[in-house]
């Protein structure tokens, strides 16, 4: 049985390999297929996939590639096994535009990499619909759901101002890339995602989201169960209040508005004010977040930079006093992201939409204390009230009372480390829960035998 697994990135072990710079997003990815290298060890069959990535312009001359093939191939050494690679030129920059000649690349690539099934890591890319056209195998055709683009773009705008939304600041002008824009653009690949789900034989996912999301664009698509393996990082270690900063809050993303900041920054300017609660016990308040300032315009390239909805995040620090509290780390590894969750007394999910976002997974995996907003397909993977702190963002809902749930669930996860019968915190009972709930979600023996099993399937 021969795999080819096309990624949305380089995974960063084969990234090493040809000496490229890595972006640590894949690095779940590259979890999986070490899962399956171990698997490998014990049982011969154990299918090991090729990888197939994205690649610029830059990246196909500098790997020696030929522009008029559009795609290089080889193989290199991946944690003891040889593997073939394949990396296709792809406009990653505007990954709204479908070009039909990605088609073509994806065919010739096909060609020659010769694969029983073809495993597709999020519909979502312009590359999974041309893989599609390319291979016409629906019967042994995977696709893997991560995000639902058409579900995102809805709620892409949520809950921020009308002239928020419609400003365009010079870099949002320049690169055509307003909050309104990005929300079109993410429409345009929500329909390619919705194309590409139509042309498989076969559906992965694990949230009641994504199951009905699947159903309803292609009901004649067998739909298969498939746990997420995270990365290898998080499956060691636990959360300790004693090494934790009482108040300091984590947060994975906040570069966009689906991952709701705005909801954060006004829920703790509102806790700092006052309102509702007695503020001299939470002047302590810090939040960390992973990922570059979009915020920053402290110099004229940073104000050139900065985008309509950087700017909305720094008139919010601005109008609460936050400067001070919000702290922007850069890119992290999986390692510092470890250390960060371990670090924080509260991680934060405050997203519009969502999916299963492996930040959830790996804070339950740590048994950090959780508030999470309830969107998407969170509550397939994570227990209202018994894992965390949860609370309802729904679109309809103003956004007084989103930011206000958002803040009562806040202060019920700090007031809750009293003892229960002098034995357990109610917070202690849910991260310990979350944690037991996030090793059966994320276990790797369960994970990779479904993933064989779903195989096996397709190749019958």
């Amino acid at each position: 049985m021969k795999v080819l697994w096309i990624c949305n990135l380089v995974v960063p072990g084969i990234a090493r390999k040809l000496g490229l710079g890595s972006i640590p997003k894949e690095g779940w990815v590259e979890g999986l297929f070490s899962r399956l290298t171990e698997e490998k060890k014990k049982d011969p069959d154990t299918p090991i996939p090729d990888i197939a990535f994205p690649i610029d312009q830059k990246t196909l001359k500098q790997l020696g590639g030929d522009k008029n093939k559009g795609y290089i191939s080889g193989e290199c050494e991946l944690m003891g096994l040889t593997i073939g690679y394949y990396g296709f030129l792809e406009n990653t920059v505007r990954e709204e535009v479908y070009e039909p000649e990605l088609e073509d690349r994806m065919r010739a690539l096909l060609e020659e990499a010769q694969p029983d099934i073809v495993h597709c890591f999020g519909a979502e890319y312009s590359h999974t619909l041309a893989a599609a056209r390319a291979f016409n195998r629906p019967d042994r055709f995977l696709i893997g759901i991560q995000g639902i683009l058409k579900e995102y773009a809805i709620r892409y705008t949520a809950h921020i101002p009308a002239e928020v939304v419609a400003r365009r600041t010079f870099r949002d002008t320049i690169k055509k890339d307003s909050i309104y824009e990005r929300q079109q653009k993410y429409f345009l690949r929500g329909e390619h995602e919705a194309e590409a789900v139509k042309l498989a034989g076969h559906i992965a996912g694990r949230t009641a989201f994504d199951r009905k999301f699947a159903a309803e664009v292609n009901p004649n698509a067998e739909y298969h169960h498939a746990g997420e393996t995270l990365r290898h990082d998080f499956y060691s270690g636990a959360w300790n209040a004693k090494e934790a900063e009482r108040h300091r809050i984590f947060v994975s993303q906040a570069d966009y508005p689906i991952k709701g900041f705005h909801y954060l920054l006004i829920a703790v300017g509102e806790i700092l004010s006052g309102n509702g609660c007695s503020s001299d016990d939470y002047q302590d308040i810090q939040i960390y977040v992973a990922g570059q300032s979009i915020v920053g315009s402290s110099s004229l390239k940073e104000k050139i930079k900065i985008s309509s909805y950087g700017k909305y995040l720094r008139d919010l620090i601005n109008y609460y006093g936050l400067a001070d509290r919000v702290h922007f780390l850069g890119r992290l590894s999986a390692g510092q992201m470890k250390e960060q969750y371990l670090k924080s007394d509260t991680f934060v999910c405050c997203s519009a939409c969502e999916n299963s976002p492996n930040s959830l997974g790996e804070a339950m995996m740590l048994q950090v204390p959780i508030v999470t907003s309830l969107v998407g397909g969170i509550s397939s993977v994570f227990t209202p009230d018994e894992d965390g702190f949860s609370y309802e963002a729904d679109i309809d809902d103003s956004l007084d009372t989103v930011t206000g749930r958002l803040k009562d669930k806040l202060l019920e996860r700090w007031e809750s480390d009293s003892l229960i019968k002098g034995v357990q915190s109610e917070t202690d009972r849910r991260r310990c829960n979350a944690g037991f709930h996030a090793r059966e979600n994320h276990n790797t023996d369960k994970n990779i035998k479904e993933l064989r099993e779903i195989y096996k399937k397709i190749c019958k």
